[in-house]
């Protein structure tokens, strides 16, 4: 099997970016709520009711942002999956192609969002074990059709059968997700205008590690 090049995937779905910029309307959405969650966790308040509410309205905001980034992943993974084969980015056919397969994606996102959720508070290390197994299970629904439970033996076994390449990408999505971490860190400070910044920056990496993904399951399964 041909090695997959990394630094010239990086280059070409960063090009891709550029070329169809309305791929980050897909991960708006997700990355808004993120950052908005990240907003309200710096804003000091007053009373400890506003404390309250406002930490309670921080968490569910991440919780649904990254539930949705999920799903938002499953779109570029369809539109870069149309894209391999029409040479063009349809949004509304990606949605089409996500819609037949939404209940199990939904399923999935919940059972990995636990999973990863649960051990990454109280097993961290664990929480990156299954984080690294499951890196495969969305492209898997959306592009085999898998169920959720299907999905998530196959994407096992997938890794299993290339640790060294799905290392090398596990690592590179770790520090993209590291560079988008502390750049909310950063403009958090910036009041309204880092919410907007960081809804555009995390939109675009967003799409950008869910192409990368996309070109690297390809790769691998030979689509």
């Amino acid at each position: 099997m041909e090695t997959f090049d990394f630094w010239r995937e990086l280059k070409k779905n960063w090009n891709l970016i550029i070329r169809y910029p309305q791929i980050i309307l897909v991960t708006l959405i997700p990355s808004l709520l993120i950052a908005t969650s990240n907003y309200l966790t710096w804003q000091g308040s007053l009373t400890w009711v506003s404390v309250f509410f406002q930490e309670a309205g921080s968490a569910i905001l991440l919780i649904l942002g990254v539930f949705l980034s999920f799903i938002a992943l499953s779109l570029v993974i369809a539109i870069a999956w149309d894209y391999r084969y029409r040479d063009v980015i349809d949004l509304r056919r990606a949605w089409r192609i996500v819609q037949k397969r939404l209940p199990d994606i939904v399923m999935v996102s919940l059972i990995m969002g636990f999973i990863e959720g649960f051990f990454a508070i109280w097993f961290m290390f664990l929480g990156l074990v299954f984080a690294f197994l499951l890196l495969f299970t969305i492209p898997l629904t959306v592009v085999e059709g898998d169920n959720p439970f299907s999905a998530i033996r196959n994407s096992f076994h997938l890794v299993s059968e290339n640790l060294g390449e799905c290392f090398t990408f596990f690592i590179i999505a770790l520090f993209f997700l590291l560079i988008g971490y502390l750049l909310f860190w950063l403009l958090g400070f910036l009041g309204i205008a880092g919410l907007i910044l960081n809804t555009v920056v995390g939109a675009l990496i967003l799409a950008y590690a869910s192409l990368l993904l996309s070109s690297f399951y390809f790769s691998l399964t030979r689509f």
